[in-house]
């Protein structure tokens, strides 16, 4: 929600006395409520049209996405098929590894980024968060 929610549905969906300063819009989006929701509880095919949905894609849209018809993804979403096993990476990669908005890729998350080395021990790992936080003013006084 933003100044626009916030102008035409009043103090619905927020704490009213959480907000501090109208005028801010860090006070605001602190103040509204969370949306009750456990996508992960979902069976699979839910959680798919779930996040088609709140990524503003089309079922034609998606499919190109897995290179299928937008006829299997309708019958996959509603739990009448099951995805094909020569199509199980792309949906991993469209569910856990892409973020759309407005039906536009904005960002793919590598869980194998070379950033970070992935065999650490514990010590090597907060050794290279605290180097990460030093650097990092966002991340000032995080705990590690």
């Amino acid at each position: 929600m933003d100044f626009d929610d916030l102008r035409k549905y009043g103090e619905f969906g927020f704490h009213k006395n959480y907000v501090e300063d109208p005028d801010d819009i860090m006070s605001i989006f602190n103040a509204r409520k969370r949306v009750l929701i456990e996508p992960d509880s979902l069976s699979l095919h839910k959680q798919i049209k779930l996040k088609r949905i709140h990524d503003g894609l089309s079922q034609e849209q998606l499919g190109k996405i897995v290179r299928l018809p937008a006829s299997t993804i309708s019958l996959i979403e509603r739990g009448e098929r099951l995805i094909m096993k020569n199509r199980f990476r792309e949906f991993e990669r469209y569910l856990y590894e892409e973020l759309y908005q407005d039906g536009e890729l904005i960002f793919t998350y590598d869980q194998d980024a070379p950033e970070e080395p992935i065999d650490m021990t514990i010590e090597e790992q907060r050794a290279f968060w605290k180097a990460v936080t030093e650097i990092d003013p966002d991340l000032y006084g995080t705990i590690l």
